[in-house]
């Protein structure tokens, strides 16, 4: 999912947010809401994990019934509609319209004008914990089944079908509608300029090249944060005027790319897509599985899904990927083979699931090159980049 250079500068600054949450966050208060949402009254809330936007807490209630309350570090609001309504749409059309397990949404409150002082959503409890704290402890078999399990949630989400790409906003009618995408990670620091292209998009290309014009606005905008994240010791010798001339000839070369790219004029076949539904981030803190049956998962964290081309559902999530993972860090290789094979082996035609993954690579080198300047990549390597992109355009 493309973010761009000032979006992920505000992924740094969430220990700040956690530590506001702190300050205004009133349990009790949420636990007087939770009772009145649910019938049952909350005797006790567990902190059990804390993401880049939310936090998840189990509560107690009387009679052995349990249920989650995730709250948000954070009221968005993105062209007069507030971010968690988004959610709360898309979560309701992939209960009506899909087999993939999703939380049961009893309440929310998308504002901090609560007794809770912050936005929260309360959901039904179905699965024991998150995948991240029972990974460490899982023989591999029970990894495997896990694997597997999301690898089906995915060819799942293959399956969807939608016009335009975008996000899902909520309608009067009842179904939601295709709407303008909301930007992945929404910054805190800036409020994004509406005034961008931000769709509903009819092709892969006006997507790209709306990615590229508005990456090179952020970057225009914000000089300052970016320089800040820029500076070291070798900015003096390169000098700042000289990266962001690069950078800004780089997106115009990108966009050139993009306007020219053979593989985006191949379309899928009518019975896929053009587009699908896609999770932001199957990261394993988004992830709850049973403690009794590792097949059970159910994704959390929707608020930033989109609706985006099919190769954007092709990468391997990244927490198999983590090099950090300590004594199960040999296992990963396998899973990471074992997740692809089962995407491609459950999706009804193969051969265009590896065609995606193909295309998937080859976007992922042209994000890559958009986020160059808030990665701190060098200026040649970011030329190596778009070298491999150019060797790349016959896939």
């Amino acid at each position: 999912m493309y973010k761009t250079s000032a979006e992920l500068l505000v992924m740094t600054s969430r220990l700040e947010r956690s530590q506001a949450l702190n300050a205004r966050l009133d349990a009790e208060g949420l636990k007087r809401a939770l009772s009145r949402a649910t019938g049952f009254h909350c005797s006790g809330l567990t902190l059990k994990a804390e993401g880049g936007f939310h936090r998840i807490y189990f509560a107690h209630c009387d009679g052995g019934r349990d249920f989650v309350a995730r709250v948000a570090f954070d009221m968005v609001v993105y062209r007069g509609m507030k971010k968690m309504e988004l959610e709360v749409a898309t979560v309701a059309w992939l209960a009506k319209n899909t087999d993939i397990p999703v939380p049961t949404i009893i309440y929310y409150d998308p504002t901090a004008e609560n007794e809770a002082h912050a936005p929260f959503m309360i959901m039904e409890k179905v699965r024991d914990m998150t995948l991240e704290k029972r990974w460490q402890t899982m023989s591999l078999d029970d990894k495997r089944v896990a694997i597997k399990s999301l690898a089906k949630i995915v060819v799942s989400l293959a399956q969807t079908q939608f016009d335009r790409i975008g996000s899902l906003y909520p309608h009067d009618s009842g179904g939601p509608v295709i709407g303008p995408m909301l930007p992945p990670c929404v910054p805190w620091f800036f409020t994004p300029d509406i005034s961008l292209d931000a769709g509903p998009w009819r092709s892969e290309r006006e997507y790209l090249l709306a990615c590229i014009a508005r990456e090179r606005a952020c970057t225009l905008s914000h000089q300052s944060e970016l320089q800040d994240k820029w500076r070291n010791e070798d900015l003096t010798a390169i000098g700042w005027d000289s990266i962001l001339a690069g950078y800004l000839s780089t997106y115009d070369k990108l966009a050139q790319v993009v306007s020219s790219l053979p593989a985006l004029d191949e379309p899928l076949p009518d019975s896929f897509g053009p587009f699908v539904l896609s999770h932001p981030d199957l990261n394993d803190r988004n992830i709850m599985i049973s403690a009794d049956d590792p097949s059970q998962l159910t994704l959390l964290d929707w608020d930033f899904a989109s609706i985006t081309p099919l190769w954007n559902l092709t990468s391997t999530p990244e927490f198999l990927f983590y090099e950090s993972a300590g004594p199960c860090a040999g296992e990963l290789p396998e899973l990471r083979a074992l997740f692809d094979a089962e995407c491609e082996t459950h999706f009804p035609d193969p051969i265009l699931w590896r065609s995606q993954c193909n295309k998937g690579t080859l976007m992922f080198l042209l994000e890559r090159s958009c986020q160059a300047i808030s990665l701190k990549v060098s200026p040649e390597t970011m030329a190596g980049m778009l070298d491999r992109v150019l060797s790349k355009t016959r896939v």
